[in-house]
């Protein structure tokens, strides 16, 4: 056989296929019109290249309305002008309006201004393809509802419409909002707990070790002086109580800043507004002598006013200056400069970056302290452990203490929402900003 006969019962065979597919389709439409004659079938949805069509009966849409109806959600259909043709009753309590008056008016009417630029922008675009986006309803019971607005074109009987299905998202939004609140509320009892633990673990350490030093010494000295007679106390014996004086006391002065480091984080007090310098006047005069005795000088400006824990402030400027004058240089008369600011959250992201993210809001004002001394300073390596408890950069024989007064400082300062920070020249001087919101938050 000859290729070109070939060809041509390849030919027929693929017109006899499609003559088989077409009177298929033809019986399935035939099919189709006689349902709709019979009533069996209400409407047909057929996709063309670009919309959807509707074919439909005049009074074939008695089922269709009782389902949109029934919806919980609202239902329009809206013309190529945006006048609403149909809408449900949903729609309407939605809007808070009556059905016979929604129907008729432009849909645009009860959309809020804030999203009717948005609106008109999508209806341009939904003649189409069809569009989910969310925007904002206005009822005339002066209510703004969020809704996500799902349109499709459609074409009934040659003429445009476009469907549209919105859904209230005001629970939906309210219950993420408290999904939100709930997460940072969690997030804030999971840094609480952190830090619990952290002081948890400081503190057993101390019980294990600090604190069971001198008991052990008290016991030991106390063994001793039974031995030796009481009438008859020897030089020897004079010593051993003056040991056991001195070790008594450390361990009182120790349990003493482990109550009011406690203390700081559960103090019941209300916060007031107050002007700091009348609380580090009140600290100034308590160190009075000792700061005649240094021949110290302390220089502030006129600090701020904000709501504060009264007396928690009060300690705090307490131990910053106890601290400056137990690490005062000796070749150097004490300098101790203290000044503040209001400034606004973002101003101090701006000018400094290394602040930590999320524990100032850039939205609130905040006094700025700043807090500077002419001491022994520290190595900027200790600019973090520095406020850790019971850290000591010195020995007990140097500088006495328990290595708890910073710590405390900083407990307290983030009870009022802020921060501390320090930075240190070695031999030079210490600095510490000290950030608090301005009001209670």
């Amino acid at each position: 056989m000859s290729v070109r006969g070939k060809k041509s019962i390849g030919e027929i065979e693929k017109l006899t296929q499609e003559n088989t597919a077409l009177k298929r389709k033809l019986k399935e439409a035939i099919k189709s019109i006689e349902a709709i004659k019979k009533e069996d079938i209400d409407a047909l949805v057929i996709a063309g290249e670009e919309r959807l069509k509707v074919y439909t009966e005049k009074n074939a849409d008695k089922i269709y309305r009782i389902l949109i109806e029934k919806m919980h959600e609202g239902a329009i259909t809206l013309d190529k002008d945006g006048t609403i043709l149909y809408a449900n009753s949903y729609f309407a309590n939605l809007v808070n309006q009556p059905l016979q008056k929604v129907i008729g008016t432009k849909f645009n009417t009860f959309i809020d201004d804030h999203s009717k630029g948005r609106f008109d922008t999508m209806f341009q675009q939904c003649s189409e393809h069809p569009i989910k986006e969310e925007i904002y309803l206005h009822s005339s019971a002066d209510k703004t509802i969020p809704v996500l607005m799902s349109s499709n074109p459609l074409l009934l009987d040659n003429t445009f419409m476009l469907s549209i299905i919105l859904t209230d998202l005001t629970v939906q939004n309210k219950n993420q909002e408290e999904l939100k609140h709930r997460a940072k509320q969690l997030q804030q009892k999971n840094i609480e707990l952190e830090i619990a633990n952290k002081d948890l673990t400081s503190f057993t350490h101390v019980s294990s070790h600090d604190l069971q030093e001198p008991l052990r010494k008290i016991q030991n000295f106390v063994n001793f002086m039974l031995r030796e007679e009481s009438e008859n106390l020897s030089y020897q014996g004079k010593t051993y109580l003056q040991k056991i004086h001195e070790t008594a006391k450390r361990m009182q002065g120790l349990i003493l800043d482990l109550l009011s480091y406690s203390r700081t984080k559960n103090d019941k007090h209300k916060f007031e507004t107050v002007d700091l310098t009348t609380v580090l006047d009140e600290v100034q005069n308590y160190f009075e002598e000792e700061l005649l005795e240094k021949k110290a000088v302390l220089e502030s400006t006129k600090l701020c006013k904000v709501s504060i824990i009264r007396f928690q402030f009060y300690q705090l400027f307490y131990n910053l200056i106890s601290n400056s004058l137990k690490f005062s240089n000796p070749q150097k008369t004490l300098h101790i400069i203290i000044t503040s600011r209001v400034v606004r959250g973002r101003k101090l992201f701006n000018e400094n970056p290394t602040l930590p993210a999320g524990r100032l809001s850039p939205k609130l004002d905040y006094c700025h302290l700043t807090y500077i001394d002419n001491g022994i300073g520290f190595e900027p390596e200790y600019n973090e452990r520095i406020f850790e408890m019971f850290q000591r950069l010195h020995s007990q024989e140097e500088y006495p203490g328990t290595g708890i007064g910073l710590a405390i400082c900083k407990r307290i300062v983030e009870n009022h929402h802020g921060i501390i920070t320090a930075t240190g020249t070695l031999n030079e001087e210490a600095t510490f900003d000290i950030y608090v919101p301005v009001k209670h938050l």
